[in-house]
């Protein structure tokens, strides 16, 4: 299963293993009932509906856990497409204010951006590694937009003046998420754990950090 949903191929499959089981489940209870009950004349009765109490358990058991799986994956998949909608807002941003931005900063700032789409294509990675998830979704829906508002918003007198505070900022989120993307597309889970980079980055307020002798 994909986090587009599953596919025709695996939805058949899924269809097969629940009759499958549930047939197995009724066959298993029949067979055991009957040789308990044997020569009782309602061994073949009693059999029939262990057997069929069997099978209901076992195909409502799995239809139940094939819905919990598709209740997750569109989940998933709505949150993906949130921040991929995110992450075309910022890819605009920096495209329509290029000219206001740091020219050194452009190629880390779509780097940055690429990698972040990279990570979310593979959402589903994360979900072992919750403290990653969260740094990941921080950076994007606030951490990353509210640095570059704060640039933004300056008055353009004070932007050279700050330029290299905005640079070293741009650096240090493009450095963790680097690192992250590299991580996630080896699945190495591990080694996401112990990364705190991104999620230090995340957790930062750039009110805080950022121009505050500009009162932003």
């Amino acid at each position: 299963m994909t986090l587009e949903g599953p596919t025709p191929e695996h939805r058949r499959q899924q269809k097969n293993l629940k009759y499958t089981a549930s047939a197995l489940a009724f066959i298993i209870g029949f067979a055991v009932l009957l040789l308990l009950m044997l020569p009782n004349p309602w061994a073949l009765a009693a059999g029939a509906v262990v057997g069929g109490a069997a099978a209901g358990g076992t195909y409502g058991m799995l239809f139940g856990r094939e819905l919990s799986l598709q209740r997750k994956t569109e989940e998933l998949t709505t949150q993906q497409e949130s921040l991929r909608q995110r992450l075309r807002e910022i890819e605009t941003t920096v495209r329509t204010k290029s000219q206001q931005l740091p020219p050194s900063c452009h190629g880390q700032l779509r780097m940055t951006v690429v990698g972040l789409q990279e990570i979310v294509s593979r959402w589903e990675t994360l979900e072992r590694v919750p403290e990653q998830q969260d740094a990941v979704f921080h950076t994007i829906s606030r951490h990353l937009p509210r640095t570059l508002d704060l640039f933004l918003e300056l008055p353009d007198s004070a932007k050279p003046r700050h330029a290299d505070e905005f640079k070293a900022q741009i650096n240090l989120v493009a450095e963790a998420v680097a690192r992250t993307r590299d991580q996630v597309v080896k699945k190495d889970l591990q080694a996401l754990k112990s990364n705190r980079a991104l999620l230090e980055e995340a957790l930062t307020d750039p009110d805080e950090r950022l121009f505050t002798d500009e009162g932003l």
